[in-house]
């Protein structure tokens, strides 16, 4: 049975191995909270023979049973990366394969409605099917174990064979097989493997039309389908999610759950890189946004998306401005820049990839507000050739783009570098190009100065503040040394000096803000990255916020529209200030210290924050708060808005998002 209107029935395949306990939860908690219903997954001949093997089987049948509909899928040999490799040679008595089955059946047979025969020959196209003993055995193998499982109340589906499937199906239909088979399984990778492909349409057309010739009501399963993000296009994933859940076909199972770490590979030296990425969550666990929309509403909510329309190659007919590209322009701070150019009736397009959880708000937000002023691009600044594309149509380039978190660069400083050093390197050779590139405004961080180890500190009260009387009055200035520290300090850091390097070499027009603290709506802070955010959700929700080291640090904070002030700012007087760096923050009158800024929310919330407590962390800064005045003698610029009022800003807008949401929720399941 197909699911709504008309669409399949929505599976997941994922193949488990003997001692992945905590995997299955995890992907059992994944399959509930994105509406899949189903799962396909592998027994192995090899782990049924393993110590343990049994005892694995015993726990896992019924523990995925107990949450979704199981498919078998019995097999000898290892069916894709990641499966290790067959420890124990498999039978070729083809009753042994039937006696496999109908031990499973057996034991577990409760467990599942219908089983699948996945034992294919390598190339079985190339065999003489008249001659060749191992193909009359395969096809006695899977015909002798169809029938078994048919007579033992199972329904049966036939293992596809990849791009030849129509073939393949004739094939096993000319043996007799296609007697036994409930449906016919087939597999298709559009967009990563599939190098001819003319559409699920044509492709299950050819298998149907097969079927009617031989007489057979076998339903057509799409038992394998998924799109590799190799190259970090998640909304070419969508699209091809959206395509084959427009398919004809029964069901559908997707690949995968999770990406595959190298190391979990059997051949990772010799491996495809393609087949490490298909999955809904990469493989440090965050997730894809693919499987953030199925989250949000299942496959709904991946078929109705407002922003993911192709609005990103050519502006609408009525928009005669060329657009001000923001990249990362659907996070917290492009959008409240876009939100400023597009009232002012600039078209903007934002570059996003929509990797930070809620972004997607943002993008949805922009497009309702302004409609067709806004462009929304889902790509990735390491696609060097999406991003030359919208950088050459653009009249500016505000480069927001980044990966922030320290933690996260701890943990994968080869993402850290790609994202952050090679992206923004990726936008300088496209503009390098041009005759008259467009200006370019970079976002740096006070990272690139280090923990300040060399600035002397001393304690006023619950307070750090510096020894040195001109920085403690005026803040860190441009002439502070560089000290890059941790893998973050040093991406940024190299952006930093590339953006500054090609102003100077090759004339770029360009700007470097070496940024502060900056808050205000539209920010969902998380512990890394939007503290201040991050402190007054928490505080909502009643959650415990960790300090790491003290709570005496120092900050100033920035609010977004001051510094969306300063940004177009740089833009307008781009000749008078390309090729130079500012430091950009609240500056000396907009401080606090993290036990101050709790005591505040406190006051706001009606009840202090919980705080726990942490070690300091790499390059954490114990004092930092920015001397802006070389912007503000180019330019004028000072900030607007104080502190205490941009907080109450912000608490009164994630308080209004917040009921918002909820109001949005309630409706939805009403």
């Amino acid at each position: 049975m197909s699911g709504p209107a008309n669409r399949p029935v929505f599976g997941v395949l994922e193949w488990l191995r003997p001692g992945e306990e905590e995997r299955v939860e995890q992907l059992l908690g994944d399959l509930k909270a994105i509406g899949a219903t189903e799962l396909r997954t592998g027994i192995s001949w090899a782990d049924w023979h393993t110590a343990g093997g049994q005892d694995w089987y015993a726990w896992l049948l019924p523990r995925l049973a107990s949450e979704v509909n199981v498919l078998p899928c019995f097999h000898y040999t290892p069916p894709t990366l990641g499966i290790a490799p067959n420890i124990c040679s498999p039978p070729r008595d083809p009753k042994q394969y039937a006696d496999f089955l109908d031990v499973f059946i057996t034991r577990f047979g409760e467990h599942f409605e219908w089983v699948e025969l996945w034992n294919k020959p390598k190339n079985p196209l190339e065999w003489d099917t008249t001659l060749d003993p191992n193909w009359l055995i395969f096809c006695e193998m899977v015909g002798g174990a169809a029938h078994w499982a048919q007579k033992r109340g199972k329904k049966t589906v036939l293992g596809a064979s990849g791009p030849m499937d129509a073939q393949w199906v004739g094939l096993m239909c000319d043996r007799g097989v296609l007697q036994y088979i409930d449906a016919v399984g087939i597999h298709g990778f559009p967009g990563t493997f599939e190098f001819w492909w003319d559409g699920w349409n044509a492709k299950i057309a050819r298998v149907r039309n097969v079927l009617l010739q031989h007489g057979s009501k076998a339903e057509i399963w799409i038992t394998e389908t998924g799109y590799s993000t190799w190259r970090h296009d998640e909304r070419a994933q969508i699209a091809a999610f959206t395509n084959v859940m427009a398919a004809p076909a029964e069901r559908v199972y997707w690949y995968a759950a999770h990406d595959i770490e190298p190391a979990q590979a059997m051949d990772a030296v010799c491996a495809d890189e393609r087949e490490f990425h298909f999955g809904l969550r990469r493989a440090d666990g965050s997730e894809k946004l693919l499987m953030r929309l199925l989250r949000q509403g299942g496959v709904e909510a991946v078929n109705h998306p407002p922003w993911l329309g192709d609005k990103a190659k050519s502006n609408p007919s009525t928009i005669k401005k060329p657009p001000v590209m923001i990249t990362g322009g659907s996070g917290f701070l492009g959008c409240n820049l876009a939100h400023r150019l597009c009232s002012e009736g600039q078209p903007v397009l934002l570059f996003d990839n929509l990797s930070r959880a809620g972004v997607e708000q943002n993008a949805a937000w922009l497009r309702e507000t302004y409609g067709d002023l806004v462009q929304v691009q889902v790509a990735d600044i390491r696609d060097a050739q999406a991003l030359g594309e919208a950088a050459q149509r653009s009249s500016a380039v505000f480069h927001l783009a980044a990966q922030v978190a320290v933690t996260s660069s701890l943990t994968a400083p080869i993402n850290d570098f790609e994202i952050n050093a090679r992206g923004t390197l990726n936008l300088l050779e496209a503009l390098r190009g041009m005759s008259s590139p467009p200006p370019v405004v970079f976002n740096s961080t006070n990272k690139v100065y280090g923990s300040l180890d060399d600035v002397a500190l001393r304690l006023n009260g619950a307070r750090y503040e510096p020894d040195d009387e001109q920085i403690r009055d005026n803040g860190i200035g441009e002439n502070q040394p560089l000290d890059f520290y941790s893998p973050y300090g040093c991406s940024k850091g190299a952006a930093d000096q590339y953006i500054l390097d090609y102003a100077r070499t090759f004339g770029l027009p360009a700007v470097v803000f070496r940024m502060s603290c900056i808050y205000g709506p539209h920010q969902f802070g998380t512990e890394d990255q939007g503290w201040v955010a991050h402190f007054l959700i928490q505080a909502m929700n009643k959650r415990s916020i960790t300090l790491y080291g003290d709570g005496k640090q120092v900050r100033d904070v920035l609010f977004v529209e001051d510094l969306v002030d300063a940004l177009l700012l740089a833009r307008k007087n781009i000749r008078t200030l390309s090729g130079q760096v500012f430091n950009l923050g609240g500056g000396p009158q907009n401080t606090t210290c993290l036990l101050e800024l709790l005591d505040w929310i406190g006051e706001l919330d009606g009840e202090k924050p919980r705080v726990s407590w942490g070690n300091w962390r790499p390059g954490d800064q114990r004092y930092y708060v920015s001397n802006f005045s070389k912007f503000q003698t180019a330019t004028g610029w000072k900030p607007k808005v104080g502190m205490r009022e941009g907080v109450e800003r912000l608490h009164a807008w994630l308080r209004e998002f917040r009921s918002a949401n909820a109001a949005r929720e309630a409706l939805a399941t009403a």
